[in-house]
């Protein structure tokens, strides 16, 4: 049954790039997201670069944020937040078109707690019809 990472995700339309989770684990996560035309990442009838790591990042941050959802399950108003501190990696092969499903696929590599955050090492697959389109690696701030 698919998970709705709106309950541990700040994020809201229009800035919301996961529709839903698929998978989750304490360090690996799979999320779908439909390339609709209203989409504020649309440039030319294709989903851009910004787009693609922005969904990378809200997907990688899912791991997290599923994590401490689950110990403060019950909590209506827990959220976590948290920002993209350094893009170490980003390859893009191609750009999905619009109307088009991206399937993003995150692991957890490396995690350093601080005073009520975490830093994050995260890396990305980004698929589209099952062919890659994109690789990233990041390091996210977490709050928690």
């Amino acid at each position: 049954m698919p998970i709705d990472i709106r309950k541990f995700l700040p994020h809201r339309e229009p800035m919301l790039m996961v529709d839903e989770i698929s998978h989750l684990t304490v360090d690996e996560i799979i999320t779908s997201l439909k390339i609709n035309t209203d989409n504020i990442f649309i440039e030319n009838g294709f989903f851009n670069e910004t787009g693609i790591i922005e969904n990378a990042a809200q997907t990688s941050s899912g791991i997290i944020g599923g994590t401490y959802f689950d110990l403060n399950e019950g909590d209506e108003t827990y959220k976590i937040h948290g920002y993209i501190s350094k893009i170490k990696r980003v390859d893009i092969f191609s750009l999905p078109k619009v109307n088009s499903s991206i399937e993003t696929r995150s692991k957890l590599i490396s995690s350093y707690p601080g005073e009520g955050f975490l830093n994050c090492d995260m890396v990305s697959e980004t698929f589209c019809d099952e062919k890659k389109i994109a690789a990233s690696s990041l390091n996210l701030i977490i709050y928690v």
